[in-house]
């Protein structure tokens, strides 16, 4: 809160600029204060930037450890299109034959004349394959208007006046496909004729009039005749094979993943600890950078080098993926590349998990209460040099007053004595 003040009016100092310069000299403690935050806050922000790239590091470690169950399916038949899912098995296979795709049923009537239902107040009825019956309303006995009413009645069939060579038919079409999409429709003038039949796609192992077996699907997909497995039929097609083996491709992928992580986070602590960066020389810092890669130069359990699972150092301190070299380690000795890599990975997992929750996290607890203790401090003299610059302001005004004072006494004075003199001077005269 400031106070009124005549700066320099009697006095002739600029009572303003001295009182500025005043306090700019009182804030020096507030303003070491404040550099002292701005200096921590950076601390903390490089701290999380650490800490960040520790928990994806974490994350990826975590995702190779449980990579290699990964698998992928492959056909036998490029008609037949298969997939895994996390419950799928490496080793399973499955031959059939595709005897049968799904359809969806198509039914048509001829359009010759202006109605196809001639008393549309009586509406028609839509049997599905349950035996459910539902009754479509009608306002209009046209085609056009049949094909309406049905489609906007939701009864899992579609309606469409279509212009053929032959002239124009009324189709309907089953909204979904196999035995669960039929449907039988009447009301209508002529009864129509169906052109597809409803029918479940179908797959068959051995002959099952032998002791084989089918299996049916209400669309061109099935799901869990392997477990796991989901595969999408497009043809016909004899003695197809679908085999469920390890996914080598998504475990290398994985152990990339963490590669990359890696090198993230040791860039993070080499751009944070560098010459001039705010965490130059900082002890437990470095001390990640050493244990990460320590971690790959020892080697595993045995002293073997990880370069022959595809990880390794290079000469600039960061770490390499070779995915040929992982490759080839898991085709001749897949138990012992997961063993090697699974290795690396669990103890790349506890390194930054620790690093993290030990080391990061307790330093950002301790930056983040300095920061608190900093802000309070800065606002304690916030107050404390607003007291200060009111009571100088208020000191100057009262010396500008009582200078103007004095002034005003003085003249007074020097009016009162000037005119003594001209009446002594006139008394004399006389």
């Amino acid at each position: 809160m400031s106070t009124f003040s005549i700066s320099g009016l009697s006095s002739g100092i600029d009572t303003t600029s001295l009182i500025s310069q005043l306090m700019a000299v009182a804030a020096q403690p507030q303003t070491a204060l404040k550099n002292q935050l701005s200096t921590e806050q950076s601390v903390i922000s490089a701290y999380q930037a650490i800490n960040t790239k520790l928990t994806a590091f974490n994350d990826a470690a975590t995702a190779v450890q449980q990579a290699w169950g990964a698998t992928k399916a492959s056909s036998s038949n490029s008609a037949v299109i298969a997939s895994t899912s996390a419950t799928a098995i490496a080793g399973t296979s499955a031959t059939f034959d595709v005897t049968q795709l799904a359809t969806a049923q198509i039914s048509t009537l001829a359009v010759t004349a202006s109605t196809v239902v001639s008393n549309p107040s009586n509406g028609i009825d839509v049997t599905d394959h349950a035996g459910v019956v539902h009754h479509v309303a009608l306002t209009d006995g046209s085609a056009a208007g049949v094909a309406a009413a049905v489609n906007s009645a939701g009864v899992g069939v579609r309606a469409a006046v279509v212009n053929t060579d032959s002239g124009q038919v009324l189709q309907f079409t089953a909204a979904s496909t196999g035995l669960a999409g039929s449907f039988s429709i009447s009301g209508l003038d002529t009864a129509p004729q169906t052109l597809v039949a409803a029918q479940d796609a179908k797959v068959a192992v051995g002959d099952p009039a032998a002791g084989g077996y089918t299996v049916s699907s209400s669309t061109n997909t099935f799901n869990d005749v392997v477990p796991g497995v989901t595969f999408t039929v497009g043809a016909l097609a004899s003695n197809v094979t679908i085999s469920v083996g390890s996914d080598a491709g998504a475990i290398s992928d994985k152990v990339k993943a963490l590669v990359d992580a890696a090198n993230s986070v040791l860039g993070e602590l080499s751009t944070d600890t560098g010459k001039g960066a705010v965490l130059e020389g900082n002890y437990q810092v470095n001390a990640i950078t050493q244990s990460v890669l320590a971690a790959v130069s020892q080697g595993d359990a045995s002293g073997k080098s990880y370069a022959t699972s595809g990880v390794q150092l290079t000469s600039t301190g960061t770490l390499k993926f070779d995915a040929d070299a992982f490759a080839a380690g898991y085709a001749a000795d897949p138990a012992q590349t997961q063993t090697t890599i699974s290795g690396l990975a669990s103890a790349m997992a506890s390194l930054a998990s620790n690093a993290s929750t030990q080391t990061i996290s307790p330093l950002i607890t301790s930056g983040t209460t300095q920061v608190a203790n900093l802000n309070k401090e800065i606002s304690d003299w916030d107050t404390r040099l607003a007291t200060q610059q009111t009571a100088l302001q208020a000191k100057y005004t009262a010396m500008e007053v009582a200078l103007s004072k004095l002034n005003s006494t003085s003249s007074w004075l020097n009016q009162a004595l000037g005119s003594m003199s001209n009446s002594n001077s006139d008394s004399k005269s006389n």
